[in-house]
């Protein structure tokens, strides 16, 4: 990777890919406020359904996402992506549809939570598949950057919206704004005008199971990758594992009021959003490698403010700034470590890649969140997340230490093929 990263500014079709893609996310937010809502007041639901909605998606993204994400390598990304979008639509439009009717069913809500997971992931690998090749390798860090920064951003804007539409024209009417969402992000991926490569060819004679595990094998083998696989998993799920117990803290122990709460859970992702768009200067200047390294040292300790904090409104500002400048740090170590994955990764592989990386936060983040009931339930909210925080803290331990993505394209290409070929 270059010292000196390109600004991908101006770059027509990469605006067209990241307004579809900002229009999706800030979508998908209203409806994950609304979708929940819809089942309360209108199916009133038990809390156990309520449990079983919110895990159908990991479920079947966990049963799926190997498959789809081989489905999505070796087909054309940018008619993958279209195509979700619209699948979504006609799923999210049936919910408002079956209530005008009174029609609307569990199994309904279920089935939509199903295929929007499923959409979502084929739509993720093949928007990050399509990426290097729509703006260049000198221009990926900083387009990266920019639609993490939009993340960030749906996540303090698009849910506290969501509530307010939600407010205005029922849980049931907002459905209507995010699956018309999906139409959106279609109609403006549509208007991209650089030619797509052509996807891989698959090799007749590779068997599927190893055509389905291509990206996991590639990633097992390459050292680099692997470490920050591994970096990955263990801080993304001492992370989830921190959500719930840290909402408790925060409600129980703080005794912080739900608008307090509220602004606990917005306001500090303005801390994400300024993150990924200072990416693109931490890797010109350290490095990818070494950007994580800094980054993953100083994303995790601000857990253990958050567990010395104390009720009132100092604790309320330091919970805050702390939970900030750990989402700050964490943006920037997750836009450096998605770029450097994928100017590592062969363009054969790349769907494959990606869909391992969405597999692997999928799986291990229900697991930890379990382990960090059991421990909470024994030691308590507050020492539970010192734990949490250790382990976060203690996860950039698991990162490797040198990078040698020096090789060309061509190398990496040869290597992923050589991996196949096992």
């Amino acid at each position: 990777m270059s010292a000196e990263q390109a600004s991908v500014r101006g770059h027509a079709d990469f605006n067209r890919l990241w307004t579809g893609r900002a229009i999706s996310q800030f979508g998908s937010d209203i409806g994950a406020v609304a979708i929940p809502l819809v089942a309360v007041t209108v199916l009133d639901a038990s809390t156990l359904e309520l449990s079983i909605l919110a895990a159908v998606s990991a479920i079947a993204v966990a049963a799926f996402a190997f498959p789809l994400g081989t489905y999505v390598e070796f087909r054309a990304k940018r008619p993958m992506m279209i195509a979700t979008d619209v699948i979504r639509f006609a799923t999210v439009i049936t919910i408002p549809a079956a209530a005008l009717f009174d029609l609307l069913t569990f199994a309904q809500l279920c089935a939509v939570a199903v295929l929007n997971a499923v959409c979502q992931i084929a739509f993720a690998s093949a928007s990050q598949a399509h990426l290097r090749a729509l703006v260049g390798t000198d221009q990926l860090v900083d387009a990266i950057g920019r639609l993490e920064s939009t993340t960030w951003a749906s996540l303090t804007v698009g849910r506290s919206l969501g509530g307010v539409i939600i407010a205005a024209v029922t849980a049931t009417g907002a459905l209507v704004f995010n699956a018309c969402s999906f139409l959106l992000s279609a109609f403006a991926i549509s208007r991209i005008r650089t030619p797509e490569p052509a996807p891989p060819q698959r090799r007749p004679k590779e068997p599927k199971l190893r055509q389905v595990l291509g990206g996991l094998d590639f990633v097992r083998h390459d050292r680099p990758l692997r470490r920050i696989l591994l970096n990955w998993i263990v801080f993304a799920g001492a992370s989830g594992m921190a959500f719930p117990i840290s909402t408790a803290f925060y409600l129980r122990d703080l005794g912080f009021s739900a608008w307090e709460y509220g602004l606990l859970m917005g306001v500090p992702s303005i801390g994400g959003f300024i993150g990924a768009r200072l990416v693109r200067r931490a890797v010109g200047r350290f490095g990818p490698i070494r950007t994580l390294w800094i980054t993953g040292v100083l994303r995790g300790p601000w857990y253990f403010l958050i567990a010395a904090s104390m009720p009132g409104t100092l604790g309320l500002v330091l919970c805050g700034l702390a939970f900030g400048a750990m989402l700050f740090f964490t943006s920037i170590a997750n836009s450096a470590m998605t770029s450097y994955r994928q100017l590592r990764t062969p363009e054969s592989l790349q769907a494959r890649v990606a869909t391992l990386w969405s597999f692997a936060t999928t799986v291990s983040q229900p697991v930890f969140m379990l382990i960090g009931g059991v421990v909470a339930t024994w030691t308590g909210n507050r020492a539970a997340l010192v734990i949490a925080a250790a382990v976060m803290t203690l996860a950039v331990l698991l990162l490797p230490r040198t990078s040698d993505l020096h090789g060309s394209v061509n190398d990496r290409e040869d290597c992923g093929r050589e991996h196949r070929m096992k």
